[in-house]
């Protein structure tokens, strides 16, 4: 007797589903990626003409950030409450409503910073919502066995629309205004809500495993099997394993919210102040790190199935963190550092979210990602006051050798951890069933 994992669907049921799955969740995240990076970029540059310092720009991020933090975990919660397709189609309905209001309100004459911050917080709410629901419904969709390279290919959708929005935000800015942009970002927000309803219901296989292995007896007996019941081990235990990786490993996902988010402050700071260069520079390193980072992920697709998830993990995130000991010194280091930098940051980054996808029971999925989203971003927030305070002390040099330090033990603690007690759901059902008690 084998134990189904809950809520994952049994192998090859519902292929044409799973398959239009990847078709319409792929184009979402690209689209929605897409627009908001643009709305962001948007919204600093009218809130800086308006008010001409670099602290209004400044709240516009921290705005973005504070939802996140204070409400994943809630939302999280109502992820796994709920019928996660609906939720993520009624934030997109809404979103699409919010960041339709601010090119109407600048086309009427009202104040645009005012509405700017208002509007941005509102999506950061809605996005608070939709980033638990979107990844638990990948969870809910997709079969264990396609999760490496879906992951894979969600995260080449999510950072070529990162790269993307850069280089339209920045040319339609300056030849068309802020204005059409955000009704371009109110359409890709239609857009995803058109795509992500395409899904339609959740498909009965997937609905029913965690219902027909919750029925599934634990003392050796099932209907129409002879296997005695003498050759497997009661399961009262088995339950409790799972807490383990579950923890490390969206601890581990956390820490590459937090590596991302205090290396691109770094990296404005490194430019602007040390180097002395501008935007242009600025967006060659942001290429850079995005071109990096695909390269990273077709690496990864290749090499996933070959290398154990502990050591592409310890590797990626170990390297990308250590990079930030050479960039600050010149460009000659900052630019291929960064390049390298991003390619190294996803074999982190992939196994971490695919590896925590397979591990966490599907009607937990949402508070846990919620959880690790929230946890992930509010460490960011002080890890990034740390460094600017190290970075006006002592230096910029030091301000990214406080970053390589985190991320390096960070990722050795949590990944060592992994090797001394994997505990893995998957292993840890499968020795139950051959009878094991290890």
């Amino acid at each position: 007797m084998t134990t189904m994992l809950a809520g994952a669907p049994p192998h090859g049921a519902r292929p044409a589903a799973y398959r239009r799955t990847e078709r319409l969740l792929l184009p979402a995240v690209f689209v929605t990626n897409l627009g908001n990076n643009i709305q962001l970029i948007a919204s600093s540059l009218l809130i800086y003409k308006d008010l001409g310092t670099t602290l209004s720009v400044g709240w516009v991020y921290v705005l973005v950030a504070l939802p996140q933090v204070l409400l994943s975990v809630l939302f999280g919660r109502w992820a796994d409450r709920f019928d996660r397709r609906t939720l993520c189609v009624v934030t997109d309905i809404l979103s699409t409503l919010t960041a339709a209001f601010l090119p109407l309100w600048l086309l009427f004459g009202g104040d645009g910073s005012s509405a700017a911050y208002g509007v941005n917080l509102v999506l950061a709410v809605l996005s608070a919502l939709f980033m638990p629901a979107s990844l638990a419904l990948v969870k809910e969709r997709v079969p264990e066995e396609r999760l490496g390279n879906f992951n894979a290919n969600y995260e080449f959708a999510f950072q070529g629309g990162t790269m993307l929005s850069g280089v339209l935000g920045g040319f339609a800015v300056q030849f068309f205004g802020a204005t059409p942009l955000f009704l371009f970002n109110a359409l890709t927000f239609a857009a995803s809500a058109l795509l992500l309803f395409s899904l339609g219901r959740k498909p009965a296989a997937t609905a029913t495993a965690g219902a027909a292995a919750e029925r599934e007896p634990t003392d050796g007996s099932s209907t129409g099997s002879a296997e005695p019941a003498t050759e497997t081990v009661p399961e009262p235990a088995t339950p409790a394993a799972p807490a383990g990786p579950v923890l490390r490993l969206g601890l581990l996902f956390s820490v590459g919210s937090v590596i991302v988010t205090v290396a691109n402050t770094l990296l404005l700071v490194v430019v602007i102040d040390r180097f002395h260069k501008g935007a242009a520079t600025l967006g060659i390193a942001d290429a850079l790190a995005c071109t990096g980072m695909l390269a990273g992920i077709a690496l990864y697709k290749r090499i996933k199935d070959r290398v154990d998830y502990r050591l592409l993990i310890l590797a990626g995130y170990g390297i990308c963190a250590g990079l930030a000991f050479i960039q600050p010194y010149a460009l000659a280091t900052l630019l291929p550092g960064v390049f390298l930098a991003g390619m190294t940051f996803v074999f982190g980054r992939l196994p971490s979210r695919t590896e925590l996808m397979r591990n966490v029971a599907d009607e937990r999925s949402g508070r846990v990602f919620g959880a690790a989203n929230g946890f992930g971003l509010a460490l960011s927030l002080v890890l990034t006051l740390v460094v600017a305070y190290v970075c006006d002390r002592f230096g910029i040099i030091q301000g990214y050798a406080t970053l390589a330090a985190f991320g390096t033990l960070a990722t050795v603690v949590c990944v060592g951890s992994l090797y001394v007690r994997p505990h893995s759901l998957r292993s840890t059902t499968g020795a139950v069933a051959k009878g094991s008690t290890s």
